[in-house]
């Protein structure tokens, strides 16, 4: 994993890894700098040091983004809503969250230190779930100021984590996401996409047996087309259906499954990564290290070579 950065940076990797769409405005008079990250846990992102952004304009993130203010002084952001610009104050060791696919537009002026974590909202489901096959994104409401130590706890344990190399591996990380999703849900909630709709989703049993069908098959070339004969639908009736059940389109879907399960099929000493991409459905090793890459921003290979097992 990765150690704490060793030479001054003036951007934030972060938040240009998971800002899809929009503009973030640097601040000039006085360059940030980082002090610690961790970029290759899968589905989390951490990173922490003094602020380098003056503004961002209509940017939106692909992940849930957590800001601790952990400077000594309260930080004031002005953020943009239907009436104009409205001031919120963070105090130190408080969070704001901003979740996933969520346009914001703020202005902030201030060198503070901040201990940044994203979160994928599918990740965190997974991780909150009854099981992987039920994960759905998490939802959650923007938040300014929250005011709970058990939160900044847990962030300053994932960032210890990051710091100390990872001694305890993804279950450490996973188990402290785990908590922080729980307590999120609590302090930034809103009510979780069921699992059954009245309307517009799956029925149940078309749920469940879509989902058998891809856990039975998920190594071989599974198309929409199939799956919705499976239940009886017009494929764009049944994409449609799928994505307001599960959170994503089918074939985001199926790839992140696949990924979720070579990651799993990776942690065993002396696993082959050919072998790895024929069971999870790849069409060959280049093309399972080029998607497992864009994942966890991380390959395959360099990752069992972090393990030396």
């Amino acid at each position: 994993m990765l150690t704490p950065v060793k030479q001054p940076a003036t951007h934030s990797v972060l938040l240009r890894s998971i800002i899809s769409v929009g503009r973030v405005t640097p601040r000039d008079s006085v360059p940030g700098v980082l002090t610690s990250q961790a970029l290759d846990w899968p589905g989390v992102l951490l990173e922490a040091g003094k602020n380098d952004v003056a503004a961002v304009d209509d940017i939106v993130g692909d992940r849930h983004y957590l800001s601790l203010n952990v400077d000594r002084k309260p930080l004031t952001l002005e953020v943009k809503g239907a009436t104009g610009f409205r001031a919120f104050t963070i105090p130190p060791l408080s969070v704001w969250v901003s979740p996933g696919h969520d346009p914001l537009t703020l202005r902030l002026n201030s060198a503070l230190r901040y201990l940044r974590v994203a979160i994928d909202t599918l990740h965190l489901g997974r991780l909150m779930g009854p099981s992987p096959d039920e994960a759905q994104p998490l939802r959650l409401r923007r938040a300014y100021g929250v005011a709970a130590p058990q939160i900044a706890r847990l962030m300053l344990t994932l960032k210890d984590e990051a710091d100390s190399g990872n001694p305890g591996g993804w279950a450490v990380v996973e188990a402290v996401t785990t908590a922080l999703g729980h307590l999120l849900v609590r302090h930034a909630g809103v009510e979780r996409t069921r699992l059954l709709r009245a309307r517009g989703g799956l029925s149940g049993a078309a749920r469940r047996r879509v989902l058998e069908m891809i856990d039975a098959r998920l190594a071989a070339r599974l198309t929409v087309e199939m799956l919705a004969r499976e239940v009886g639908l017009s494929p764009a009736h049944f994409a449609r259906a799928f994505k307001e059940t599960m959170g994503r389109a089918p074939h985001q879907y199926l790839l992140w499954l696949r990924l979720e399960r070579a990651r799993r099929l990776l942690e065993p000493c002396g696993a082959d990564l050919s072998d790895v991409a024929q069971r999870t459905g790849f069409a060959d090793q280049a093309h399972f290290t080029r998607f497992f890459k864009r994942a966890y921003r991380i390959t395959p290979g360099a990752l069992v070579r972090q393990w030396q097992c």
